[in-house]
């Protein structure tokens, strides 16, 4: 087996399949569901399975409530002569009314429960504005849990003011049921203009919603037969805006790639393989929670491990999430105790992406993510037009592609549990907050 392995991270490291992936990812647009850029992306991501002699590739396709934004609007009157504020919407965020609203502006500075506390009642009927955090840090606070308590509270409106300077604003989600109000990313100088100025500002967001349908790829290599299932994923799915590539062009690259490398093995291993890419990830891991909702109770402990790529570059830095399994934690280790790569393990809990929705039914799971607590790093331009493919460091996506290549194939030949799945209880305990949050004591 460390010949395959050998052959990949060579392939990896003198071939230019892996970065002419990710750029052509990119150049097919930011893939927001429900656009051509989504259908663009689908389309390529299965062709090239099928070309790279993956014996069965098939779409699994789910319903989902669709969104698009047809205008989002700020202005504030004490806004200097020729400011524009350049607001991007919330996916799910509720309208304004028809020609907009007035509100009062409350500042809620980071938004945590304690300034949600000392706020009060003098958040209801105001547009709430709080900071955006970096995403991949074990002590940031997750947008949703700013947006949920200024819901709670009775506010308007939720405004969140990126951290990082540039002039281009944040982005992300909701809530899948869909916001009460209106909710918009704003850049960071514009939100440090908007709390100087105080006062009034007016909002205008007209949206439109209907059902729509999406679908997930799933590519299956079978094993020696036996064995149980190892699934490799990442969403191809990005918001509307950049090219979507740090999150997650990455991923779908490197997913693509060892799915090519690894096809003319057919066969050989242990456990089979299932390559997965999902959509609406960054419409709350929408297409993945529907896929893993419909699995049987007898399906689930055929799931040997779930390996999630999503931001696997903008930083020399990876570590492999193992969500509260200890067990799962020590095996990793093991499975890198050769990779030259920087690799850190974490037990942390990361429940943003895909992998949480098998947590959530007791699977082993993994998320490789780069930048963990690198506040600095290039990982933080995701959710923002700014996330474009000069963000991307060839070597670290090799880097990166090669530390899965090899959990993987560990993964792919061994012929006893990697960890015990979970209960439906214990399951539970690990999946009370979103963001990143210690694993509950046993």
């Amino acid at each position: 087996m460390d010949s395959v392995l050998g052959g990949i991270i060579g392939q990896l490291h003198g071939g230019s399949g892996l970065w002419r992936t990710f750029l052509e990812i990119c150049d097919l647009g930011p893939r927001f569901s429900g656009t051509p850029s989504e259908a663009a992306a689908a389309d390529y991501l299965e062709r090239h399975l099928r070309e790279a002699g993956l014996p069965h590739v098939r779409r699994w396709e789910f319903g989902y409530t669709g969104w698009r934004c047809a205008r989002c609007g700020l202005s504030h009157p004490g806004a200097p002569p020729g400011w524009a504020f350049r607001a991007m919407p919330l996916v799910y965020s509720a309208a304004t009314p028809p020609g907009g609203m007035e509100l009062e502006v409350a500042d809620l500075g980071r938004g945590t429960a304690e300034d949600f506390r000392r706020a009060g009642d003098s958040v209801r009927g105001r547009a709430v504005i709080v900071d955006a955090e970096y995403s991949f840090s074990v002590n940031s606070l997750h947008r949703r849990r700013k947006f949920l308590p200024a819901v709670e509270r009775g506010a308007a409106a939720f405004l969140l003011a990126n951290s990082r300077p540039g002039r281009f604003p944040v982005t992300g989600s909701t809530t899948p049921p869909g916001s009460p109000i209106p909710a918009i990313g704003l850049s960071r100088e514009d939100g440090t203009l908007l709390r100087r100025l105080g006062g009034r500002v007016r909002l205008d967001v007209q949206v439109e919603t209907a059902p729509a349908r999406a679908a997930n790829l799933i590519a299956s290599l079978p094993g020696r037969g036996g064995g149980r299932k190892i699934i490799l994923c990442a969403h191809y799915d990005g918001h509307n805006c950049g090219e979507s590539a740090l999150d997650n062009a990455t991923g779908c690259a490197v997913a693509l790639e060892l799915a090519r490398a690894l096809s003319a093995h057919r066969g050989i291993f242990a456990n089979d393989l299932e390559v997965h890419f999902y959509t609406a990830e960054e419409w709350g891991l929408q297409g993945s929670r529907a896929y893993v909702n419909a699995l049987s109770e007898e399906e689930i402990p055929g799931i040997a491990l779930n390996l999630n790529l999503d931001v696997v570059a903008g930083s020399s830095k990876f570590t492999f999430l193992c969500n509260g399994f200890p067990d799962l934690a020590d095996w990793v280790r093991g499975a890198l105790a050769d990779e030259p790569s920087h690799c850190e393990v974490s037990e942390w809990v990361a429940n943003n992406s895909d992998h949480a929705n098998y947590v959530a039914r007791g699977v082993p799971a993994v998320r490789i993510l780069a930048g963990l607590d690198e506040n600095g790093s290039d990982c933080g331009f995701h959710l923002s037009p700014a996330d474009t493919s000069d963000k991307v460091g060839r070597m670290d996506l090799t880097a990166g592609a090669g530390a899965a290549a090899r959990v993987l194939l560990k993964a792919l030949q061994s012929e006893k549990p990697l960890a015990r799945t979970r209960t439906r209880e214990e399951a539970g305990r690990l999946m009370l907050h979103y963001g990143f949050t210690p694993p509950p004591a046993d």
